[in-house]
Order: structure tokens, then sequence, then C-alpha cells
């Protein structure tokens, strides 16, 4: 909308009609990423860490608090976020406003490429690499330290089609850039831009042989996926102790964990 005026908005149009494209089609992680991403719902997350529960119409205030500002529809980002069962919405009786209730949080962090590193020269290493590439991995990993920047950071590059689709070949091989030019076919145009970034973020290395031909490995994979909120049991119990919050308040919630967790345990069988 800021754009209009000067139809600078042409130039963003065929990338966004992308993304546009190509959201029924996201996989798992990408909507999780997409979740991340966004500051809104990162932000009611983040809230609910801390008490669990909170009284619906209070969460705007505590946003404005965390100075989240500009225009948002609450009720849809609430609609779409109970859908994925992070929130659940009840009424307790005597409670004249219904109550937010944090069932599902989101885990994310960065974990070494497994695949590659268990036979790297089976995926296309050259053997002269073999031991410089775990070696590698290990060295990013003694200094890693997982952050919220860091893991907002690494939602944007997954809800980016052209490089999550390049990440899923190289979660497979070790490359070269021939192998990454095949990947115009599935719509990365831009290649070198997506290298880029994947380097700019120390999610890649580039190895050389006598040739000079370069070998694209992965040197920092990432993990992401719902996480039941065991630790909110704690806060449960010392609102409890404390009398902070309403006994009836306390005892559906706990009631919503049990379902949300048996629930988990059956989705995983």
């Amino acid at each position: 909308m800021e754009r209009i005026d000067d139809e600078t908005y042409i130039q963003m149009v065929p990338s966004l009609f992308q993304r546009l494209s190509l959201y029924p089609s996201l996989t798992y992680e990408q909507i999780l990423a997409l979740i991340y991403q966004n500051r809104i719902k990162r932000s009611i997350i983040d809230l609910l860490r801390d008490e669990g529960v909170e009284v619906k119409s209070e969460l705007i205030i505590w946003l404005k608090d965390k100075q989240v500002h500009g225009f948002f529809d609450l009720d849809t980002i609430f609609s779409e976020m109970i859908k994925l069962d992070i929130l659940k919405v009840s009424s307790v009786k005597d409670i004249p406003s219904e109550l937010i209730f944090l069932t599902k949080d989101i885990f994310m962090a960065r974990v070494p490429p497994l695949k590659l590193l268990d036979k790297p020269v089976s995926h296309g290493l050259p053997s002269q690499f073999a031991k410089e590439y775990p070696n590698d991995v290990k060295s990013f990993f003694q200094t890693y330290i997982p952050s919220d920047k860091d893991n907002i950071m690494l939602a944007e590059i997954l809800v980016n089609p052209q490089v999550y689709e390049t990440l899923r070949l190289l979660r497979d091989a070790i490359v070269t850039r021939d192998d990454l030019e095949k990947l115009r076919n599935k719509g990365v145009s831009d290649i070198y831009g997506v290298l880029k970034t994947l380097w700019d973020n120390k999610m890649i290395k580039v190895y050389h042989d006598e040739q000079n031909n370069e070998y694209y490995a992965l040197i920092s994979d990432f993990y992401i996926d719902f996480i039941f909120p065991k630790y909110l049991l704690k806060s449960i119990k010392n609102a409890y102790e404390q009398r902070s919050k309403v006994k009836k308040v306390l005892i559906e919630y706990l009631n919503i964990l049990e379902d949300t967790y048996y629930k988990l345990k059956s989705e995983e069988k």
C-alpha cells in the first residue's frame, strides 16, 4: 500500500505471486516458519510463555506494551493459531471474558547435517575433503549459540521459496554449480542470490578441488517443530500457591494441557 503512488509495487508482483502460488504446497516446517516469522504471532507466544493463560481482551494491551504496532486483525490471527492447536479459547464459569490458553510452543534451532556427515564422500564430496568437512561443521557448532534473532533469520530463509528449494537439495547431497543450475526447472532463478543468502547466514561452505571445481556443502541445517509446553506446569503450580489466578482457571488449563499432551502422543504414533 505504501508503494501504490509511485508504482514501485509492480516490481514486487512476480515475487509475491510466486509465494502465493506456492502457499498451498508449503511443507510442515515452512508453515511453522511462517508462524515464527510473523512478529504478531511470535509476540503472542512469547507473552503466553510466562503465564500460559490470559484474558483475551487484555492481549491487545499486552501487545501494545510490547511495542507491537501497526494494523492487525487479532481475531483472524487467533483463528489461525487455534486451527493449529497453538492456542485454545475457553470460557470459565464466573469469568466474564474469554480466556486464551497456550497449548503448543514452537522450538527452533540449528542442527548438524547428520545425513551428510555420516558418509560425505558417498553424498558427493571429493575424498580429499572427507576430514575437513566434519571439522568445519564441528567448528561452527562449537561457537553456535541459539537465539531468537538467529531463529527469526532462519525462518525468513525458510519462507523464501528459492532458498528453501535449494536447501532441500543440499540436505541430500553435496553439489556442484551444475547441479544447482538444474534447480532453475523448479523455479530457482536467482542461484547466485540464494547461495549468497546461505553463505552470509553461515549455512554452507564451498570447497575447491585441483581443477577449481566448486562443491557446496551444508554446514548447518535446522530443526523446527511444535513442542508440548511442559514448563507451564511450574507456572500453574506457582500461580496456585501464590493465588495469582482463579483456581477454576488453573483447573481448566490443566485439563486443556492434558488433552493436548495425549493428542500429541497419538500423532507421534
